[in-house]
């Protein structure tokens, strides 16, 4: 198994999957989303690649980290096509990283503030070899700003970052 795996959760994130893993395949494998619950020993980087309103869905129905099975990568990127156009609150992806982050013991995720052209991804601008490791990572060369690292947050940030969930401003 390479150091990289790109994996995809809809047919748009597949085609873009596809057309990144041509590019580079000598240091990545594709690989359906449904069988990387089975990877309890990858320990490389796991791009998922898909509509930012997929991720979002998979996030709030059956959450990405119960779909992840034992998937054991610390590093995971939500390559997040076209959220500009999909939503109007590009925060609600920004929390389904978070949530990744927070239940995934040691973990980083990477998360898109904000449009990610799905050509960017499939021809690969958006990432860039990673000159430590054998691996592909994000990069905002051509595109500034546009990844933001998550990481476990303390339990207190985590529980005030819920507050916005409850709607207080309704009693």
């Amino acid at each position: 198994m390479k150091d990289t795996i790109i994996t995809y959760i809809d047919s748009d994130g597949k085609r873009a999957a596809k057309s990144l893993w041509n590019k580079y395949s000598n240091i990545a494998s594709l690989v359906p989303f449904e069988n990387l619950k089975w990877m309890e020993d990858f320990g490389g980087i796991l791009i998922i690649i898909g509509h930012g309103s997929t991720m979002v869905k998979m996030g709030r129905y059956t959450g990405l980290n119960n779909s992840l099975g034992r998937c054991g990568s610390l590093f995971i990127v939500l390559a997040a096509c076209e959220v500009g156009e999909v939503h109007q609150n590009i925060g609600e992806l920004q929390s389904i990283a978070q949530g990744l982050a927070n239940s995934r013991k040691d973990c980083i995720v990477w998360g898109t503030t904000r449009d990610l052209p799905q050509h960017a991804v499939a021809d690969g601008t958006c990432f860039h070899k990673s000159p430590i490791f054998n691996w592909l990572q994000p990069a905002n060369d051509n595109f500034p700003g546009m990844w933001r690292q998550f990481r476990k947050q303390a339990e207190q940030d985590e529980v005030l970052s819920m507050i916005s969930n409850l709607n207080l401003h309704l009693l």
